[in-house]
């Protein structure tokens, strides 16, 4: 009886542990589960990182934090559940890579206690939040067909339908040259109407970093929908023997584009120094960063630069010596801002209301800006709501609705819970991992923290073919 008992475990175990790798490789469901607990180790999931901003009990001092996840075979769609503790910092989110040159995220609100706890009045309708000072609209739908001027929304991970008419624009064929040096990857927004769209970009290839540094401009309408793009290779050399190319030019235009905003993206390495952008378009405004360039190479001595803008929070840093410099708002009858300090960023809070300008000695500066940035007076309009930030001033923006697409996370006991979902063909899988962060903007700054239970997801793929059993055990024999 034992014998013959020991001759079926001899037979069957195999045959069930073929099936379960079956399982694991096919996914006949369509949908696998991994879970990582902070403390437990994972074979989908890797433990946060940095040691230096997250601990082994999962606390967060510091952002962003990250993770790594890894599938064994392709999926469609990530459905993540974050367990989490938070009562100190503003906005949490959940972030995935969607572009390594770039490094831009896909940012999902895991928590935003601004909207949570800002006692306005509010309105919900299909995760949607309609937050109003006082009381105009009694519907979000009401508010989205006749929103007021857009210099009273501030919005949160969701934008207008209605497109932005600049009133008694008229094209022009006069050209302009935007003479300011800037480094990297930029996007800027511009506006048409009955006009050519055109750009003139000159630039050179810095050769500081090794690798290839090809670049490309795209433009794309208010729906994301590319109407022009060009590209250029690399300049053939890949070393880091800092020999910079001479001036280089490309072009992109689209013409017979209806009325509207569009947004030009500057694709590039940090070895891509932009030195001039020719075009007729009269307005310009850059988004969010600016890393403005020394010129080392390019022009004999460093030049100030000027911009103006709308925003209330500004940081600024330097990763030379070279770099150290006194910024001035023009309009603030306070200290200049001093950068005296390489790899440290230096905060600057705009006292003054609407647009104001800003001065530095020079260049080889990098800017981040809650708000739109133009490097002349004429050029500067502001086609979009104020974005919902850590440390956004309501009032001095003079913000008098809030429009959120966000989901206030689910209580469980101690816990907060909250969901994201992200579609692979957005991501990137470098070495057969996704990378994600934990993205905590302003935690470090207010002295607060958060701790991080567990990540859950279900990765979601079509459910099993028999094609695919076919496929698999052609790749293993």
């Amino acid at each position: 009886m034992f014998i013959r008992f020991a001759q079926l475990l001899i037979v069957v175990v195999p045959i069930a542990a073929f099936a379960w790798l079956l399982n694991q490789e096919l996914v006949p469901s369509g949908s696998f589960v991994v879970r990582y607990a902070v403390g437990e180790s994972s074979p989908f999931i890797d433990r946060l990182l940095p040691d230096a901003r997250v601990n082994a009990d999962g606390v967060v001092t510091d952002d962003p934090i990250f993770f790594f996840a890894h599938p064994h075979r392709h999926f469609d769609r990530v459905d993540a559940e974050v367990w989490f503790q938070n009562d100190s910092v503003p906005i949490l989110e959940l972030g995935a890579l969607g572009n390594v040159e770039t490094q831009a995220y896909a940012l999902r609100p895991l928590q935003n206690l601004i909207v949570d706890n800002l006692g306005w009045i509010r309105l919900e309708k299909d995760g949607l939040v309609l937050l109003q000072r006082e009381l105009t609209y009694r519907g979000i739908d009401e508010f989205l067909e006749n929103p007021p001027a857009i210099s009273e929304i501030a919005t949160y991970q969701t934008s207008l339908a209605k497109p932005y008419v600049l009133e008694g624009y008229a094209p022009t064929s006069s050209s302009r040259m935007l003479d300011v040096s800037l480094r990297g990857s930029h996007e800027f927004k511009t506006y048409a109407k009955d006009e050519t769209l055109s750009f003139d970009f000159a630039y050179m290839d810095m050769n500081r970093d090794d690798g290839a540094d090809a670049m490309t401009v795209v433009i794309t309408d208010a729906t994301g929908i590319t109407v022009a793009d060009a590209r250029a290779p690399d300049d053939g050399n890949v070393s880091n023997n800092a020999k910079p190319t001479a001036l280089r030019h490309v072009t992109v235009s689209a013409a017979g584009l209806p009325e509207g905003v569009y947004k030009v993206a500057m694709q590039g390495s940090r070895d891509i120094f932009w030195r001039t952008i020719t075009t007729t378009q009269q307005k310009m405004v850059f988004l969010n960063n600016l890393f403005l360039a020394d010129e080392v190479g390019y022009k004999p001595d460093p030049r100030p630069v000027t911009f103006w803008t709308e925003a209330k929070h500004l940081s600024f840093s330097t990763r030379h010596v070279e770099g150290l410099q006194d910024i001035t708002d023009t309009l603030s009858s306070g200290p200049r801002l001093t950068i005296d300090e390489p790899y440290r960023r230096f905060d600057y809070d705009v006292n003054e209301f609407g647009v104001v300008s800003i001065s530095t000695e020079k260049g080889d500066l990098e800017v981040t800006a809650d708000g739109h940035v133009a490097f002349s007076q004429d050029a500067y309009f502001n086609p979009d709501p104020a974005r919902l930030t850590h440390n956004t001033d309501l009032d001095r923006l003079g913000v008098n609705y809030v429009l959120a697409e966000y989901v206030s996370p689910e209580r469980v006991g101690d816990w907060y819970v909250a969901r994201a979902t992200f579609d692979t063909d957005r991501l990137v899988l470098d070495d057969s991992s996704w990378k994600f962060v934990i993205s905590a903007p302003g935690i470090k700054d207010l002295g607060a923290s958060l701790t991080v239970g567990r990540v859950d997801m279900i990765w979601t793929r079509e459910p099993f073919q028999w094609n695919d059993l076919y496929a698999y055990l052609a790749r293993t024999h």
